[in-house]
């Protein structure tokens, strides 16, 4: 259940989580081994990641990716439109670095089958994306990144 939803009248909501200073230093390091392990850890019921989540929905699961879209990357390309099925709600936790120096991989977020859709920059370190899914009429996807390197936790309720 959705907890305030004029925060997502659009169908996201834009807000900051507080990331431990470790994050940044395996992010730095590109660890991503510890960095999931750490993201396991926040993810969990009694995680603090769990807990900011819960403000705005209820759910009784996070699923979590490290999603890296680098330009560097000769395959780098945009995503497709999807609703990310059942699941209640999503999020796009920013782990990137240097904000300023990408270009492209903003999140496309609009209404099922419409052609009208809103573009959301990365944001800052610790900024999260929290945005609707299927069950509540949104698609999104992820445009190409074409100038620097975009580092997010992708995640999802359910």
């Amino acid at each position: 259940m959705l907890k305030n939803p004029d925060l997502f009248q659009n169908g996201f909501h834009l807000s900051h989580y507080p990331l431990p200073k470790m994050i940044e230093t395996l992010v730095r390091a590109e660890n991503w081994d510890d960095l999931d392990g750490e993201f396991k850890k926040l993810t969990q019921q009694d995680g603090s990641l769990y807990l900011f989540l819960k403000k705005y929905h209820e759910f009784e699961v996070i699923e979590f990716i490290i999603s890296i879209r680098d330009s560097k990357n000769e395959w780098e390309e945009d995503g497709i439109w999807h609703d990310d099925g059942s699941r209640s709600c999503a999020f796009s936790l920013s782990l990137t670095l240097e904000p300023d120096l990408l270009i492209g991989g903003r999140l496309g977020i609009r209404h099922k089958g419409e052609k009208n859709f809103l573009e959301i920059s990365t944001p800052r370190f610790g900024g999260i994306i929290i945005f609707l899914t299927g069950i509540y009429g949104f698609e999104h996807k992820i445009h190409q990144v074409t100038s620097g390197k975009r580092v997010i936790i992708a995640g999802w309720c359910s």
